[in-house]
């Protein structure tokens, strides 16, 4: 199951100001603003890791966002495996620091984020 469709591709530049292309797609719910990234190619599986400070500087102000509203969530695949990793930041203004990745591990969490990601599941979500 790839998810790829929901995704934009953009350009951001990493922790080197070199130019890289991620998979993007912003969801906003009644309390957060959602942003998934996924990598587009093979990437080692610490490349949002290493650059998440910087991908969530650029992706706040590129939507416009408030920091308190802010979640960052890569989606990693690898084989026929996909797993979300939440990213936390200390915020000093709009600038995020001490970028931390959790592996969201709940089943309903990943469930949750998951049917954020499947457009058929929200608009059954906003039927009911």
């Amino acid at each position: 199951m790839h998810h790829h469709s929901c995704f934009t591709r953009l350009e951001l530049d990493n922790r080197l100001g070199q130019k890289v292309f991620l998979g993007v797609t912003h969801i906003p719910t009644e309390m957060r603003d959602y942003v998934f990234v996924t990598a587009l190619s093979q990437q080692a599986s610490s490349f949002v890791g290493k650059n998440a400070d910087h991908f969530a500087f650029q992706l706040l102000h590129r939507f416009q966002l408030d920091t308190k509203r802010f979640e960052l969530v890569e989606l990693r695949s690898a084989a026929d495996e996909q797993s979300l990793w939440r990213w936390r930041f200390e915020w000093v203004g709009t600038t995020p620091l001490s970028g931390r990745g959790e592996l969201i591990t709940s089943p309903v969490q990943r469930q949750q984020l998951m049917r954020l990601l499947d457009p058929d599941d929200q608009l059954k979500a906003a039927a009911t």
